[in-house]
């Protein structure tokens, strides 16, 4: 039998994690697999599982979580061998929504069980990964206040979207290429990996992860009165047809913001006012 290691984040969809491996357990083919199981205990503790994990003779490593957990173990798997599998229990599963990969554990464990793999792009920023889609500005503020609250999932998401909008505006953003130099103005810029944040709720609807490139959005600050209809769009996947919405297309970026923060999937990091943002194609293995 070949080994899987399955990473679980104990505290990922109100912490569905806790009981998760008697399901595993279950659904998983044993005449095939037979399933190791880690908890993550602390901050950055996926990652060196992971990193432990990639020395041991493992068919594939599974992260049990959302997309943060997805992002601690894939940025520890890009340029190996070893495949990713997703099981998503988290908040907004915005990969796993992209890749087509089953909310419901028993089948996302099926889905495991076929080990059907496709290799994916990664966006680079600085030296940190990012799988999904990334930004600055309103939603790297949001990502800021939502690590920082008790309670996870949806509606605590709302919130603090809410008492981060009267607090954002509008900041001046440079971008550069290798051809050209934008200055832009807007509320939030997102680099996108794959179509949407979570929740299908679609940042860059037609985004595709093995087409080796990124898709930067700039969004400007809605009214009140815009906010239901983009909102709409944004659910519906038309929000490219929004006035306020623009993209560019590229490989590589400079950037230049007014603060120093952003977000990986989701999750907040340190960048400072100048950083850079690239393309890796094709390297890693995904189950899906």
């Amino acid at each position: 039998m070949e080994k899987i290691l399955f990473i679980i984040n104990p505290i990922a969809g109100k912490k569905a994690g806790k009981n998760i491996h008697q399901d595993i357990i279950r659904y998983l083919d044993t005449d095939k697999f037979k399933p190791h199981f880690k908890y993550s205990e602390y901050s950055g503790h996926i990652s060196e599982i992971t990193e432990h994990g990639l020395k041991k003779n493992y068919r594939a490593i599974i992260a049990v979580g959302g997309d943060g957990t997805v992002n601690e173990t894939g940025r520890i798997l890009v340029h190996s061998n070893i495949p990713m599998g997703i099981i998503p229990i988290g908040s907004g599963n915005g990969l796993a929504r992209h890749l087509k990969i089953p909310l419901s554990v028993k089948n996302a464990i099926k889905l495991i069980n076929k080990m059907h793999t496709l290799q994916m792009d990664a966006i680079r920023i600085n030296n940190l990964y990012s799988f999904c889609v990334a930004g600055i500005g309103f939603d790297s503020e949001v990502s800021r206040r939502f690590q920082k609250m008790k309670a996870r999932g949806l509606f605590s998401y709302i919130i603090a979207c809410l008492r981060c909008f009267n607090q954002s505006k509008n900041q001046d953003f440079i971008v550069r290429t290798k051809e050209k130099e934008y200055r832009l103005n807007g509320f939030m810029m997102c680099f996108a990996n794959a179509s949407q944040f979570g929740n299908n709720a679609y940042i860059a609807p037609g985004a595709d992860v093995s087409d080796g490139i990124i898709d930067l959005i700039l969004l400007k600050k809605p009214s009140y009165l815009q906010i239901p209809l983009l909102a709409f769009k944004t659910l519906t996947g038309t929000v490219e047809n929004h006035s306020l919405y623009s993209r560019i297309k590229g490989k590589a970026f400079e950037i230049n913001q007014e603060n120093d923060f952003a977000h990986l999937d989701g999750e907040p990091i340190k960048v400072g006012t100048k950083f850079t943002v690239s393309i890796e194609e094709k390297t890693l293995h995904v189950i899906c």
